[in-house]
């Protein structure tokens, strides 16, 4: 009788544990199912064949000194290169002056006594020689002018030789927004030959006996040589400009004596 309650209770057991396993094991299944279930993760597309790398456009970027130059806007500019020069016949800078409309009142030179220093000077609109601002490669120029016969100073550009500009901008407008109150009548921008190679010799003549000139003559001749390379350029003019005649006081009967009759 023990052994039979014995066996009944280890078949209960039993039994139970057959249950214990299926309710365990049921769960794990049905858990086992359910991510196999799940769908596996697309793969990255792979790059297109053939694309080309892409390219960086190079950006300049330009600056100015003057922080006023973008408000005022364009500007009418006159720019004379060499090839100009030489098409007019501008030899030197009188005949320069001739050609800029803007160009007005006397200037001394050469040709006229009384006190003149022989100065070339630029005075466009009239008003003086000092108002209109000169430069060099962008650069102020030291007044060149005596300031005599009361005639106002200004920069003789009698000293810069043709034979060693590049090219000539005129700003034809007043410009003391952008330059200062010395650019009240316009601009005027010699710029420089600063990259030269081999050897130019050249020169030119003019004369003339027309009316009361009484055969006068002028003359230049320069030598212009550069040589360099790529981080240093070597340039240098040698101008020689001469010019003969003229008329004198003692040329006419009015002046040829002191008494002036």
């Amino acid at each position: 009788m023990e052994k039979l309650m014995t066996k009944n209770v280890l078949n209960k057991l039993g039994f139970l544990g057959a249950i214990f396993v299926a309710t365990v094991g049921f769960p794990l299944i049905f858990a086992s199912n359910a991510f196999a279930q799940l769908p596996a993760p697309a793969a990255p597309a792979p790059p297109p064949a053939g694309a080309p790398p892409a390219e960086v456009e190079r950006v300049v970027v330009t600056g100015s000194n003057i922080p006023t130059a973008e408000e005022t806007g364009p500007n009418p500019v006159d720019t004379y290169r060499p090839q100009d020069i030489e098409k007019l016949g501008i030899r030197n800078a009188t005949d320069l002056q001739e050609f800029v409309p803007q160009e007005a009142g006397g200037t001394v030179n050469l040709n006229i006594g009384n006190g003149g220093d022989g100065t070339i000077q630029f005075n466009l609109r009239g008003i003086l020689p000092k108002e209109t601002l000169i430069l060099i490669d962008g650069k102020r120029v030291a007044y060149g002018s005596l300031g005599v016969a009361g005639f106002s100073g200004g920069p003789d550009i009698n000293l810069i030789p043709f034979s060693m500009i590049d090219h000539v901008d005129i700003l034809k407008d007043g410009a003391s927004a952008v330059y200062g109150s010395d650019a009240i009548a316009g601009v005027v921008n010699f710029f420089l030959v600063h990259k030269f190679r081999g050897l130019e010799i050249g020169g030119t003549y003019g004369n003339t006996n027309l009316g009361a000139s009484n055969e006068m003559s002028e003359w230049e001749a320069w030598l212009k040589a550069g040589t360099g390379d790529d981080k240093t350029d070597i340039v240098v003019v040698a101008d020689f400009w001469e010019r003969g005649g003229g008329v004198f006081s003692r040329d006419r009967d009015l002046s040829s004596n002191g008494n002036y009759t």
